[in-house]
């Protein structure tokens, strides 16, 4: 069923958000996929060259990988703000910057992912180091590419021609 827009057709959809949404789900799968496959890496090759230095304490490792989604996701999330800032005002955004935004956000989590499993891989320790990991998978799964912002305008509930309910 595709879009339709307010005289009741369907919304033209051009060939650059066809283009970008695409992309932005091959992105998207290719960063999921890549700290499984950074999983699979370590578990199949044996590190005895790595330091397993035993933790009394909460690990360097988890902090920072904490700290830096703590500051970074919120950034991140504030540059795709930026980025998208037309859908904000109640226009469409062009396919570049959906692209660009939503990327931005993806490779952040993925940064805080990868470290993650370093400093899992580093300290021989699972946890705490795998909760930063859990929590940045479950940010990125729950924002895939929908392309919402390049196709439909933001509501606005004061102007009833303008209000799109959600739902």
């Amino acid at each position: 069923m595709s879009p339709k827009n307010s005289s009741g057709g369907a919304k033209a959809v051009s060939i650059n958000q066809v283009f970008a949404l695409r992309a932005a789900w091959f992105a998207w799968v290719f960063l999921l996929l890549c700290p499984f496959a950074m999983i699979a890496v370590m578990i199949a090759v044996p590190s005895t060259h790595v330091y397993r230095g035993a933790y009394q304490g909460v690990s360097p490792w988890f902090l920072v990988t904490m700290l830096f989604l703590a500051v970074g996701f919120p950034a991140a999330l504030f540059i795709r703000h930026h980025l998208c800032r037309a859908y904000a005002l109640g226009s469409v955004v062009t396919p570049r910057h959906y692209f660009a935004g939503m990327l931005t956000v993806w490779l952040t989590l993925e940064i805080g992912m990868i470290v993650s499993l370093v400093g899992c891989c580093v300290t021989a320790a699972l946890l705490p180091g795998l909760i930063p990991w859990i929590v940045a998978f479950v940010f990125l799964m729950t924002l895939w590419p929908n392309g919402k912002m390049m196709t439909s305008r933001a509501g606005n509930a004061g102007d009833p021609e303008r209000y799109q309910k959600p739902g």
